[in-house]
């Protein structure tokens, strides 16, 4: 009897012992994980404002002021002094066309 309730003893406590081990590991890697997630939404920001740099960039490189001023100034163009011509199409024969491009060059 008393050689059996030291067994159930022994037993429950390695029991508990690898319960609170699996907790104080599942804490462990709860942390890490947790660690990680902060550093990939750090990664994240800094990527989402380099994109937005690049964006930025691309818009000032790509601006109608800049674009003209360099037109006129490296490449001696000059602005149109009357109005350009205006050409009215209708839908249809956009449509007409695309498809008339699409099936030449579908084959």
């Amino acid at each position: 009897m008393k050689g059996e309730s030291l067994r159930n003893f022994i037993i429950i406590v390695i029991a508990l012992a690898i319960i609170v081990f699996a907790y104080v590991a599942t804490l462990n890697e709860i942390k890490n994980l947790n660690k990680d997630k902060l550093t990939k939404v750090e990664q994240l920001n800094a990527l989402n404002n380099k994109i937005e740099a690049n964006i930025v960039q691309v818009q000032k490189l790509t601006s109608e002021d800049r674009i003209t001023k360099f037109a006129i100034d490296s490449l001696q163009m000059k602005k149109p002094t009357t109005n350009i011509e205006v050409v009215i199409v209708s839908r249809d024969q956009i449509k007409q066309l695309e498809k008339i491009l699409q099936e030449k060059y579908d084959k």
